[in-house]
């Protein structure tokens, strides 16, 4: 606005003769240099869910003991078993199977491949006004 201890003397230096509006409006003669400002945003951001595939490389191994009293103390045989190999065992001929043990002695968990967690939405600028002003 021109400053009202001069009327008809343009503003200083850096300063606009505007005319405020609520809202995204066109502007019109004689105030046609238009600026838009935003008092806040419509934020939408966020992830999709994440998720994992099928485990692969999984694995483990353990001891397999039988023992031919009740206590598991006298062995028989013991045998290193594994999820990659496949196994049957057999005591030997003439013993009696007293009791057994097993014993993990390694686990690979393996691994998945990863999924999900991509971006989603937008920021997008809202509450706007706009300042019409002479040019």
């Amino acid at each position: 606005m021109p400053s009202p201890e001069q009327p008809g003397v343009p503003p200083p230096g850096g300063f606009l003769t505007c005319i405020f509006h609520e809202g995204d409006v066109t502007c019109t003669e004689p105030y046609v240099d238009r600026h838009v400002f935003y008092g806040g945003v419509d934020d939408t951001r966020g992830c999709s869910e994440c998720a994992c595939g099928e485990p692969e490389g999984a694995s483990c191994t353990i001891v397999a003991s039988v023992y031919s009293d009740g206590a598991c103390v006298e062995q028989v045989a013991p045998t290193v078993i594994s999820s990659m190999a496949p196994f049957c065992g057999v005591t030997p001929p003439g013993v009696g199977l007293g009791s057994k043990s097993a014993e993990v002695v390694d686990v690979d968990p393996g691994a998945c491949a990863p999924s999900g967690g991509e971006p989603t939405g937008e920021l997008l600028p809202a509450v706007p006004s706009t300042f019409c002003c002479l040019a």
